[in-house]
Order: C-alpha cells, then structure tokens, then sequence
C-alpha cells in the first residue's frame, strides 16, 4: 500500500512539473483577439490545468496555474503589468478550472450523466464562472492597479469598457476550455491507467 501511495505522489510530483511546463510554454503563445485592446490576449495555456484537475482533483489544477504565473513572472519580469495579468489569469483560470472539475467529476462518477453531457453541464456553469469572476475581479481590482501603479485615474466608463472586452475574453476562453477538455482528459486517462498497472 505505502509502495503504491508512493508511487502515485511521484506521478502526480512529475505530472505537475509537466503539466506547468506545457502550460508555460503555451502561456507564451498569447494573442490578441479584441479588436483597440492589444493588452487582453487569448492563451491555451489553462488547458494543460484544465485537464489535469480532471484527472487528479482541482487542487492539481490550481497549482499547475499558480506555478505557471509564477515562472511567467519570473522568466518576463514585472513589466509595465506589475504582476496584474498574471493575478487576473490565476484568478479566471482558478473559475473555470474549479467548478469544471468539480462538476464534471461528481457527475460522471455518480454516472448520473454521460461523459459528453456532464461536460457540457459542467462547461456551461463554469463558463458562466470565468466571466462572472472576471467582471467582479476586474471590477475591484482594476481600479487600484491603474491608481497604484500606472498612477492613473480610471473612468467608470473606461472601466466598463475595460470589463466588457475582458468577459469578451473569458467568454471565448470558457467556450475553448470546455471543448478541449473533455478529448484532451480521456485519450490522457488512458495513458494514465496503462502506466498505474504496470
């Protein structure tokens, strides 16, 4: 039992480190779909979190985000952000990610619903998720990063405008996690259980 237990730590220690490299390296790979707003930039680099807090339980998920905001950190340096878009990316990435796994594995564990429905449930309320985070985020935290660090003072209106590009952002973010999640996790499971019964 200690020997499987053991086993099973040091797939998960090396999966992580793997999970956050892929994810890193598609961290970088941004690009910017909200046409005046170069500073919001879609990634793929929450997929590779997506997929393992499938596999392993949210908490996986959860930390490869943090460990890869934490190398982007540190690899691009503060920069003219000062750290916001890695918050703000940890933060929606941690809105989708959670209730995702959450739902999805409950529902399918309790075999309530198929796979492919209890995706789809799970997308929709953790789409819903991301953008709701995202516009109370922003909301609150916004303001204080202009005012602190850019030493300016934001309109209502330039925040508004602000907020609605963002839920654009994490709208097509959600949409693009919940179909890549569930074909990424199965082929990846598969993989996975060949290598426990080994």
């Amino acid at each position: 039992m200690k020997e499987s237990n053991s086993k099973t730590v040091l797939l998960k220690t090396v999966l992580t480190g793997l999970f956050t490299a892929i994810s890193l390296v598609l961290f970088l790979l941004e690009f910017p779909i909200i046409p005046g707003n170069s500073a919001l930039k879609l990634d793929f680099s929450d997929i590779p979190a997506l997929v393992g807090a499938i596999c392993f339980g949210p908490v996986f998920g959860v930390t490869v985000e943090l460990l890869k905001n934490i190398f982007e950190l540190i690899f691009k340096g503060l920069g003219t952000q000062m750290g916001f878009g890695n918050l703000m990316n940890f933060i929606v990435g941690c809105a989708f990610i959670i209730p995702f796994s959450l739902i999805f594995r409950h529902l399918t564990k309790k075999k309530a619903f198929g796979e492919i429905k209890a995706c789809i449930i799970a997308g929709i309320i953790s789409t819903g998720s991301i953008v709701a985070t995202g516009v109370v985020a922003n909301y609150f935290i916004s303001p204080a990063f202009f005012m602190y660090f850019l030493h300016i003072n934001i309109s209502k209106e330039a925040l508004w405008g602000f907020i609605g590009s963002a839920s654009i952002l994490n709208l097509v973010k959600g949409i693009m996690l919940s179909v890549f999640a569930y074909p990424i996790s199965k082929v990846l499971n598969k993989q996975l259980e060949s290598i426990r019964f080994r």
